[in-house]
This record gives C-alpha cells, structure tokens and sequence, in this order.
C-alpha cells in the first residue's frame, strides 16, 4: 500500500510512513516495524544497494566475530571529494569451508566469474569444490567491479593465502580461460595445476568449424580417460575435419583431455558444472545488496554443513557415501561383460568381447584403462578383478571417497552468521558504493593499461601481436 512513496523518494525517512499510517489507520505503528517495511520496501524495488554498501564493514566484524579465522577482506579507495572510502572489491572465505577443502576434499577447484545484475554491474568471482559425495562446497567469493587480470590475480592470491599453499602447490584449477585467469594461474600460482573447461573449447571449435560433424567425437575424446583412446578418437575427427584436427591439436590439448588430469586430484570433471550448480544454489540472493547477499550466502553454506554433518549418521554402516556406490553399482553392470585370463597374483589381464586387454595392478590399485587412477573408484575391469578375487570394491576405493572422510569433513561444523537484526552494530564509517555505470567518467587511458601487465604476460601479448 506504502511502496509507491519509497519509489518515489527512495531516502524518505519513516517519520513521514508512520504519520500517515497512524492517519489513515487510526493506530500507531512501532517505529522498528515501519524500518522493516522500509528495508523490504527498497529490496523489492532494487533500491537499496547504497544501505549493503554502508554495512560492508559491519558484515566483516559479525564474520570474524563468529569465527576470527575466517577471511573477509575489503579494498576501497579515497575519494578526493570528501576524503570518504569508495567500495573496490572484497573477498570473503570461511575458514571452515576452506580447511575441509584442503584436509578432506579432492583437490580440483572450480572458479567462475558471474555477472551481478545491479545498477553497478558488479562481478561475482567464485571458488568452489567436489566433497567425497559429489556435494557442492563453496570455498570463497569475491565480488569486483570488474572481472579482469588484476581482479583474478587478487582473487586467486587470497585463495592461495587463505589454505596456506605455496604457490598454489597441490591445486588443480578448473576455469574457462575468459578474462585472463589462465594468465593469472600461470604466473601467479605457478604450482599449481591449470585445467581448461572443455565446454569453452567445444563453443569455440563449434563456431570455427559449424560443418564439422564432429561433436560425439570431441566430447568421447574430452572423457577418454587413457592416452590410447585419446588418440584414436583425435584420429577419427581427423577423418571427418582435418582443419578441425589440426586446430584441436594446437589448442593445448593436454589441458582438456581428461587422462592428463595428475592422478592425486581424484575427480573426472571436464566442465564447470560445479559452479553452475553453485549458482542455481545462490540465485535467490544475487540480487540483493552486497552485504544481504553474502550474508545469505554465509547461512546457506553453514546450513549445507549442517545438513550434511546429520545426515552422514545415516550411512555409519557403510564404507562409501551413496554416490559412490551408485557409480561403483554401474561399473560393476559394465564389468559383467568382462572376463579375466591371465592370474598373476595382484596382477590381473581382463579382456572384452572386442579382443581389448587390460591390465590390472590390485595392489597399486590401478588399470592401464586409466580410470581407476583418475577418479579414485574402480573401473569395471577392476570391479570383475576384485570379484575374481573374492573382494569387495568398496575396499578399492580412495581414502577420500570414504563416509569417514565425508564424516571429517563436516563433523566439526560450521558457525551460522546470525541475522541481521541480530548483529551488533558498531559505530565506523560507511563505504561509499562504487559508481554506476552510467555515470562512469570518460578517461583516456585504455580500460587495461598494458604498462601496468607483468612482464611474462607483456611478452605473451606482444609475441600474439607478432
């Protein structure tokens, strides 16, 4: 009934709600009761991005009161006006999420860059990860005005800091290329392992080549998971497009193929599917101010570790989570075809009916198919191996696809951010937020002074211009 005067005047004070309330109603409304309203008045009507702004800090004191590890850093600059802070960006990591990352979670971490739809225009860098039952864990978020070289490299730096790695040693990144995050990865993280989403190669390859025919066989070659698959189907898209072969060969393949993924990593994902599905996740609270969306992002995590601390109890009988059995189940349907000929003790021969051999390692828990290694569960070879053996293949899998693994990983709990009418405020200055876009002055300078570029990415670029 009231929504129409806060869109009008957006800074209308609640003295003039309650006088007309009281006006027209004949009774008097409590002044918190008339706040609230004017809080969900400005939320629905998409207004009330200058309030986030300005609880910015208060947001980054309720974080570190619940948990003082956790990681909630906020860059601002002057503004030569009024001597105030201006918003830049912000990074935020639970350290909660990012300890059962790094203690219990296979090591592949997935970064997205999401576009906000705000009147700023803002950008959403996320970090997030596979626990032992293909759960999503959201390990960190950062939100920058723009997503460029300098915002991946703060983003991946802090990620970095925050799990305490050197040089992001022991980390295989997923992203897909955009922006200059493989520049960042290469340069900035230069231990770490830098993996190429395969669905931007496919969207690339599509419109180089829209004649091919030859989507089946790029996406067979994307999952094969031994170099002898690779290459066959390599060598049948070479039949059906040799310009389409040749540029897939120059594209670094190695980055995509699924079979050079380094064994320790344990997890076959060759897309960005982990934080597409973060994002269905979070989409009720991306368009909210920025302190009410990472506060409900906050509680959404804390609920997620919740949620599944309980319901590990269920499986305390079992020795892998549900996801894994129904994939061990499947395999185990695929092995039936299967035979073994030769028994040499822990080593094992299994061929198909197409005559193809494997060798089995039930020791070192490996097949030369190259999937046991990759994903940490056996493949059907190795499901009809262990079956020959008198074994059970649960007892085959990773360490850290186990349900005690899973149960470490969520046992300790996480601290809930309380809500907002719950938090303490503190008297402290309030952010300006950044500048809208149209209201961005013209500048001479390129958006992206290529001065400002470190030297290995400067040669890169001047060698492409070459």
């Amino acid at each position: 009934m009231f929504l129409h005067r806060w869109k009008q005047e957006p800074t209308i004070s609640t003295i003039a709600p309650t006088h007309e309330i009281e006006a027209t109603f004949d009774c008097k409304c409590p002044e918190w009761k008339v706040l609230c309203a004017a809080n969900r008045a400005k939320q629905l009507l998409g207004i009330d991005h200058e309030d986030g702004y300005a609880m910015v800090n208060q947001f980054k004191q309720e974080m570190e009161t619940i948990d003082r590890n956790n990681i909630v850093l906020v860059d601002t600059e002057i503004l030569p006006s009024d001597g105030g802070e201006r918003f830049k960006r912000m990074f935020v990591c639970y350290e909660r999420a990012s300890y059962a990352f790094k203690v219990h979670c296979r090591r592949l971490l997935a970064v997205d860059g999401w576009k906000m739809n705000n009147p700023y225009n803002n950008v959403m860098l996320v970090a997030a990860a596979l626990d032992g039952n293909n759960g999503i864990l959201p390990v960190a978020f950062c939100e920058v005005e723009i997503e460029d070289l300098d915002s991946w490299v703060y983003f991946l730096k802090n990620i970095n800091n925050a799990l305490r790695l050197e040089s992001g040693t022991g980390l295989c990144i997923l992203a897909d290329g955009d922006n200059d995050v493989e520049y960042a990865v290469e340069e900035y993280l230069a231990h770490a392992t830098y993996r190429q989403c395969c669905h931007r190669i496919f969207t690339e390859m599509v419109n180089k080549f829209p004649k091919a025919v030859v989507h089946h066989l790029f996406w067979a070659a994307c999952r094969s998971t031994s170099a002898l698959a690779f290459f066959k189907y390599m060598e049948l898209i070479c039949v059906q497009s040799k310009e389409c072969h040749d540029w897939l060969e120059k594209s670094n393949w190695k980055r995509w193929a699924l079979f050079c993924v380094p064994e320790w990593v344990k997890c076959t994902c060759i897309t960005l599917t982990i934080t597409e599905k973060l994002r269905n996740y979070c989409q009720p609270y991306l368009e909210m101010n920025i302190a009410r969306k990472f506060e409900a992002i906050a509680r959404l995590t804390s609920e997620l570790f919740e949620q599944r601390r309980m319901v590990v109890w269920n499986w305390n009988r079992e020795k892998v989570p549900p996801k894994v059995r129904d994939v061990i189940n499947d395999r185990c349907i695929d092995g039936k075809r299967l035979s073994v000929v030769q028994d040499h003790g822990t080593l094992l021969k299994v061929t198909d009916s197409l005559s193809s051999s494997y060798d089995l390692n039930m020791e070192a828990m490996t097949c030369t198919c190259g999937l046991w290694q990759i994903s940490g569960i056996p493949c059907p070879h190795a499901c009809i191996g262990i079956h020959y053996i008198n074994g059970n293949v649960e007892d085959y899998v990773d360490e850290l696809l186990s349900v005690q693994n899973f149960l470490s990983t969520y046992a300790p709990g996480m601290m809930q951010l309380p809500k907002e009418n719950a938090w303490k405020w503190h008297s402290g200055h309030n952010l300006h937020p950044p500048m809208t876009v149209a209201l961005q002055p013209l500048t001479l300078q390129p958006p992206n002074d290529i001065t400002k570029l470190p030297l290995p990415t400067l040669v890169k670029r001047m060698a492409c211009v070459l």
